[in-house]
């Protein structure tokens, strides 16, 4: 009998249980042991659910992102491109500025093997924000525009989130900067 994949809130609940062992270790270090004990999965089931350690991280990085390209499709359609990603970060990630969560990006930036697999999933986003980028730009989704404005809004969710976690910029001060950087159409703040 084949075995079903695990659905995304039990892979969720297993990063964020992974996630909170990192954070105390302040790095990637804790050994599979520990963090299998900490999220109620076996060694086994660990390792055929995710390729590396770090990668136990990737389900939470993914959800993020999904939430920022989501977030980003219901932007209002006359706002420009850089107005829309600056405030689809904002709805996304405005809850980043709690203390477990800038916890936790602070030990990702600071670990090569976590830093690696956000860029990763950050990088990753680019099929999900697609139809929202074209729909905005009035581009079809293979365009070269397109796949330019991808890029555009997962450098502002890095480089905003960055700032977030090394200077304390609330979500929206984080925006408004990133953005007024990326973009002419971002009022200066």
């Amino acid at each position: 009998m084949a075995r079903r994949p695990p659905d995304e809130e039990t892979l969720l609940g297993v990063a964020r249980a992974c996630a909170d062992v990192f954070v105390a270790a302040g790095d990637s270090s804790p050994t599979v042991a520990t963090l299998v004990a900490a999220a109620g999965l076996s060694e086994r089931t660990f390792h055929r659910w995710f390729p590396t350690k770090p990668d136990c991280l990737r389900p939470l990085f993914d959800d993020g992102n999904r939430a920022y390209a989501a977030a980003l499709a219901t932007q209002p359609a006359d706002l420009p491109l850089g107005e829309a990603l600056c405030r689809a970060f904002v709805a996304t990630f405005a809850d980043g500025s709690d203390d477990s969560s800038r916890a936790l990006m602070r030990t990702v930036f600071g670990d090569l093997a976590l830093r690696r697999v956000w860029l990763e999933a950050s990088y990753a986003t680019t099929p999900a924000l697609r139809p929202g980028v074209a729909t905005r730009l009035g581009t079809t989704q293979d365009a070269v525009a397109t796949t330019v404005g991808c890029g555009q809004a997962i450098v502002l969710a890095i480089a905003a989130l960055t700032h977030m976690v090394e200077d304390g910029l609330t979500a929206p001060e984080a925006a408004a900067a990133v953005g007024a950087a990326l973009f002419a159409d971002v009022p200066h703040h």
